[in-house]
This record gives C-alpha cells, sequence and structure tokens, in this order.
C-alpha cells in the first residue's frame, strides 16, 4: 500500500472525535500508561480501553507490555527507544538516570544521596537499568561506579522531546545544562 492509502486509512480512523483525542495524547506523551491515558482524556475506562485497542490492532499506535503495564507510543516511534522512554516516565528511575548522565562513574552512595531514596530501591533501579543496557558499572575494590552504556545525546533528545510531559524540574536543569556545553 502506498504512503498516500495509508494516510487516508489512518485519517478516517482518526474522524472520530474521542479516538482522536486518545491518539493525539499517545503521540504527545509516548510511553504514557492507561491510567495517565484515562486520566488526561478525561473518558470512561470502557471507551479509552476499546479506542487504544483499536488503534493498535490497526496499527496507529504501538501498545508494550511491562509487566502489569501497557505503555502506549505512535506507530512511528524508534524501537530502540521504548524500553527506555518506559523507563524515563518513572520518576525515581528518571532521578537515578538524570543524576548519573550529569555525574559520570558516580557511586553508589551519591546516588542514594542526591535522588532521595533508600539505598535499596536504588539497587533496584539501578538493576532495572543495568539488565536493559542503559547504565553499566565498573568495581573498584568494594566500591561500585556507574556511568551511562547508551548514546546520552539519545536521552537528552527524549528528554527534549517530550519535556512537558515530564513536568520535572530537574529535567528542565539537565536539559538547559546539555544545551550549555
Amino acid at each position: 500500500m502506498s504512503p498516500v492509502i495509508l494516510d487516508e486509512k489512518k485519517e478516517k480512523m482518526l474522524e472520530l472525535d474521542v479516538r482522536r483525542k486518545i491518539y493525539e495524547i499517545v503521540k504527545k506523551f509516548a510511553g504514557c500508561h492507561f491510567r495517565e491515558i484515562e486520566r488526561k482524556s478525561g473518558l470512561s475506562t470502557g471507551s479509552v480501553s476499546y479506542h487504544l485497542h483499536y488503534l493498535a490492532r490497526y496499527g496507529i499506535i504501538k501498545e508494550e507490555k511491562e509487566g502489569n503495564k501497557s505503555h502506549y507510543f505512535p506507530v512511528d516511534f524508534k524501537a530502540k527507544n521504548i524500553k527506555l522512554l518506559a523507563l524515563l516516565r518513572q520518576k525515581s528511575v528518571r532521578k537515578i538516570l538524570l543524576f548519573i548522565l550529569t555525574h559520570d562513574n558516580c557511586g553508589h552512595k551519591e546516588v542514594v544521596q542526591s535522588v532521595g531514596l533508600s539505598p535499596s530501591t536504588v539497587s533496584w533501579h539501578l538493576k532495572k537499568l543495568e539488565e536493559n543496557n542503559i547504565v553499566g558499572f565498573t568495581k573498584h575494590g568494594r566500591k561500585t561506579f556507574y556511568h551511562i552504556l547508551i548514546d546520552e545525546e539519545e536521552i537528552i533528545n527524549l528528554l527534549i522531546t517530550y519535556k512537558g510531559s515530564f513536568l520535572d524540574t530537574m529535567v528542565d536543569r539537565v536539559i538547559e545544562m546539555w544545551e550549555i556545553d
């Protein structure tokens, strides 16, 4: 099928105001989960569920399951960034990742002090970031130091693109620092 026919088909499917509203939320807040879409749209649970499944079934959006949560993305969203953005949507993980991004080779204790979470919670999130090959570590004696494994520009680009959806002053500060360098 040619791109023109696909665009016409997509436009036809999005003629319904409710469906278009949900699609626009997914586009603007890529990686958001069901309850976020429900809150932002002000629509009933059943309506949001029906239209999300419809949009996913016809390839207008992508649904990615993580545990018991589904995250929704525009269909043209880069596959390699799906997991990263889903993790960035979690405030605690985002704080940890932003700290490591701005403090390369920082220690566990520094991360804990910066993000204000318990050491075990930070360890749990760091393990999740390691498993997804986003953060790596090196050991020097008994100390562990963390660094970013993926392209830092990719993280910053996602933060800039979806800045409005994070509502986080820490994101604003990191973006400002990145733009100054």
